[in-house]
């Protein structure tokens, strides 16, 4: 059995293969696991991953999402009914041009999609995102569920991951036979990445300001909470064409800030709240910004932070928990978690959370 695992140098990238590895919850231990990696140095934690990859003689394969002969070459195997391809790979971010978000996220996934069909790998698991739902508002305590329709009409990283997924699911009701697991994960937590990165630049000392005193619902997952889904449906006997999202806890935005408050070693945090016909104007004028001065990494005037912040969005995970998979981490276990990475990692919070326009 061979896994082969893109966006293996990412945030649930590198806490899957670190379970594979160590803690062995896969039942039948891989006999191969391979990467596809591109040809950069990249941060420090990356670099010390890819050196513990080569130690545990985990195959590192040099190449290209937006390469077709790269991702052909990735996933020619010589074992592949017994193999597994999990697509965890594409930029998340949302200050890339979107021309390069679409040709990995979008464009990448085909070429994923066709390497699988035409070299004949046994599953495919695509890790998709919730931000496919788009722009929505749970009402009357509904919240959304894997049968929410895919939001088409979105901008910029939540319109390349709807297509993305369009395309997963189009193939798989062509061909019915094959097994495809698409998993659905909310915002990421439990480790350096773009949730948390967001949300640590929003404090000014020890104020944030939140749209109606963060009283909205947000649901989150922790990094090692998706990495055992991808884990727990490995399985070929397990959520072959079904949709799955991913939740490991569903809080308020002014709960989870002021974890993470806490996290940050904020000695006492001050929550400023805006009334939301204050709040939405923002986003308008973020969007007219943007059009006259592109965003850089560390931008806090992006157009979907101010979008997402002033909805009441919640996630429906209970079709994953009766296929049998449930969650085992706390919000505060998952925000000290962070506190851990960032502390051993002292390079991430200098680069990460500085503040620009």
């Amino acid at each position: 059995m061979t896994l082969l695992i893109t966006g293996g140098t990412g945030l649930v990238g590198q806490t899957l293969i670190r379970y594979l590895v160590e803690k062995t919850e896969y039942g039948k231990e891989p006999d191969k696991i391979r990467l596809l990696i591109r040809n950069n140095r990249g941060n420090p934690y990356r670099q010390r991953f890819l050196l513990w990859c080569e130690e545990k003689n985990i195959d590192l394969v040099y190449g290209d999402l937006k390469t077709e002969k790269d991702v052909a070459a990735f996933t020619r195997v010589s074992d592949p009914q017994s193999s597994i391809l999990i697509h965890s790979g594409a930029i998340f971010n949302l200050w890339q041009p979107f021309e390069l978000l679409y040709e990995v996220n979008v464009k990448g996934t085909k070429r994923i999609l066709t390497a699988f069909h035409e070299n004949k790998i046994k599953k495919l698991i695509f890790i998709s995102s919730v931000a496919v739902y788009g722009s929505q508002t749970s009402t009357n305590g509904r919240s959304i569920t894997e049968d929410q329709p895919i939001d088409l009409n979105r901008t910029h990283y939540e319109l390349t991951k709807a297509i993305g997924d369009n395309l997963v699911q189009k193939y798989q009701k062509k061909y019915s036979k094959k097994l495809i697991t698409i998993l659905r994960p909310t915002a990421i937590v439990g480790g350096g990445g773009a949730t948390l990165d967001l949300f640590s630049r929003m404090f000014l000392g020890n104020f944030v300001t939140l749209p109606r005193g963060g009283q909205d619902k947000i649901s989150l997952v922790d990094v090692s909470d998706v990495a055992r889904a991808i884990i727990f449906f490995s399985d070929f006997q397990k959520g072959n064409g079904q949709t799955f999202n991913l939740v490991s806890f569903t809080t308020t935005v002014r709960e989870f800030t002021q974890e993470l408050g806490i996290t940050l070693h904020k000695s006492k945090i001050s929550i400023l709240s805006i009334p939301l016909f204050i709040f939405k104007p923002m986003y308008h004028f973020a969007r007219s910004f943007r059009r006259i001065k592109p965003a850089k990494e560390k931008s806090i005037l992006i157009p979907t932070l101010f979008d997402k912040l002033g909805q009441d969005i919640w996630i429906n995970s209970e079709k994953v928990k009766l296929a049998g998979f449930t969650s085992n981490v706390t919000l505060k276990e998952s925000m000290k978690k962070f506190g851990t990475f960032i502390n051993k990692n002292s390079w991430y919070a200098r680069q990460k959370f500085g503040i620009t326009l």
